[in-house]
């Protein structure tokens, strides 16, 4: 293997994530997801008095989700902060337009 080759392995394997990471990471992914299915039960919706904060819960937990994945399993912690800028007007932009779509058929109220 060439010198350029090697080097380019070793920087490759320098930013993943050990093995326990990726579990944290899982075991929080599968903490956030209950609490976003738990949110689907009946009594749920009657302990929130408006669909506002149900829905500002919910979206909380997509967004924070969303960049985690990103951030670790597409390793946007080692990229560039242009990228990193990118990703989040991405998700700024995703968001307005699901929130107008959810006024347009009035859901909030």
């Amino acid at each position: 293997m060439s010198e350029t080759t090697e080097a380019a392995v070793e920087t490759h394997d320098d930013h993943h994530p050990s093995d326990w990471e990726y579990i944290k990471v899982a075991t929080i992914l599968a903490v956030v997801t209950a609490a976003e299915v738990a949110t689907y039960f009946e009594s749920v919706f009657t302990f929130f008095e408006t669909r506002w904060i149900l829905l500002t819960s919910l979206f909380t937990m997509m967004i924070f989700k969303g960049w985690l994945v990103v951030r670790v399993f597409m390793h946007l912690k080692q990229d560039k902060p242009v990228l990193q800028q990118s990703f989040f007007a991405g998700v700024l932009l995703a968001t307005t337009v699901y929130i107008v779509t959810l006024l347009a058929f009035n859901v909030f109220g």
